[in-house]
């Protein structure tokens, strides 16, 4: 996901949610947040619960969020150390007030977008506008087809970690699987009502058989990529526990009592048990969100 993913994905949020936009630019936004996006972004429970209570005009904080220069998009996150060290700190006060922080694939703030995205609109239902003056028929009806759409999490996990999302669908109506799905609704003009002059086609799919393909078919490409990376990372830990043993061997060994023995026994256990947490190679699927999407034709 680079800058420009992100830059995108933050300015639908805040439009979804009401926030007023003061001023932006390809490379920040400064923004006074709406009552539901400061409710989930700011961590002010007490004081929501105070305006709650007493039914007074909320105050919503402002934010300033600075994205990724186009020079550093293939890398997504900060390579120099202290911009490192600076995207972990607390948000800095600019001089126009409000709150400001870098905004990056795997920044702190994302993370939170995703998770008031996936809990506030885990699943959506959309119709695309029809196209003006697309219809030959006047009196005609124009097909549409229901897409399942999914945001997939991948993450390939061991000492390191690295996170892919998949933004897939598949058709309801032919089970056709589209890996480029959400990228083609960028283009896309959508709305929750339905249009008028329009009829929508039989599903040959029901939700859970469609979900289950598109798991099916993310675990194909997942199997077929290239997994050198869970082999070094199987060799990291193969060593590692090499390490363990031969430092713990002879202390249990040499251990003068029973107790001390089982003692330094368990204690290795624990290390090994650890290092096999840290370092053994696994890849997990996670669903971000869904909907249902309604496009013209028959796909």
């Amino acid at each position: 996901m680079n800058s420009r993913q992100v830059y995108k994905f933050a300015l639908a949020y805040l439009e979804q949610t009401g926030c007023r936009i003061i001023e932006k630019s390809p490379r920040h936004v400064r923004v006074k947040l709406s009552p539901e996006a400061d409710r989930a972004l700011t961590g002010r429970p007490f004081y929501w619960s105070f305006v709650d209570r007493t039914g007074a005009e909320p105050e919503t904080l402002t934010y300033t969020w600075r994205f990724l220069p186009e020079a550093e998009e293939e890398a997504d996150v900060p390579t120099d150390p202290e911009k490192v060290a600076a995207s972990f700190a607390p948000p800095s006060l600019p001089a126009g007030g409000g709150l400001q922080e870098d905004l990056y694939f795997g920044s702190p703030r994302l993370q939170q977008l995703f998770d008031c995205v996936r809990q506030n609109g885990r699943c959506v239902a959309l119709f695309e506008e029809p196209p003006r003056g697309g219809k030959s028929d006047p009196f005609g009806s124009l097909p549409y087809t229901a897409w399942l759409g999914v945001n997939f999490k991948v993450s390939w996990e061991s000492d390191m970690k690295r996170d892919e999302l998949f933004g897939w669908g598949i058709s309801l109506v032919t089970g056709n699987v589209d890996e480029r799905f959400f990228e083609r609704l960028l283009a896309k003009r959508l709305t929750p009502r339905l249009p008028a002059g329009v009829h929508l086609l039989r599903n040959g799919l029901s939700l859970r058989k469609a979900m289950a393909q598109l798991e099916h078919a993310a675990e194909r490409k997942i199997k077929a990529g290239d997994f050198a990376w869970a082999e070094e990372a199987e060799a990291r830990r193969l060593d590692e526990r090499r390490r363990v043993e031969a430092y713990y061997r002879p202390m249990i060994d040499g251990a003068d009592t029973a107790e001390q023995r089982e003692a330094l026994t368990a204690r290795l256990k624990q290390r090994q048990a650890e290092i096999d947490w840290q370092y053994r190679p696994r890849v997990t699927l996670s669903v971000i969100n869904c909907g249902l999407f309604h496009l013209p034709g028959f796909h």
